[in-house]
């Protein structure tokens, strides 16, 4: 009868942490689509503004962009 309750407790705890919410703060990966060059700017600038509304410094290492061919990957979109 012990090794059930303690079963059940190590099975309620387990499941508790496996369906928590996840700290609001973590960092997200999102992929934006943009159709040219002039849409990569125009979304770049908003990123920009919003991360200069935060405060704080920013640094910039690399002002270009990677073009990813999903043909060349073999993903089907």
């Amino acid at each position: 009868m012990k090794s059930f309750i303690i079963f059940s407790v190590l099975l309620i705890c387990c499941m508790y942490f496996a369906f928590a919410a996840p700290p609001q703060n973590t960092p997200g990966v999102q992929f934006l689509k943009y159709k040219n060059d002039d849409d990569f700017e125009a979304i770049q600038r908003q990123i920009i503004a919003q991360y200069d509304q935060l405060g704080g410094t920013s640094q910039f290492h690399q002002a270009s962009a990677t073009v990813v061919d999903p043909q060349h990957i073999r993903i089907n979109l």
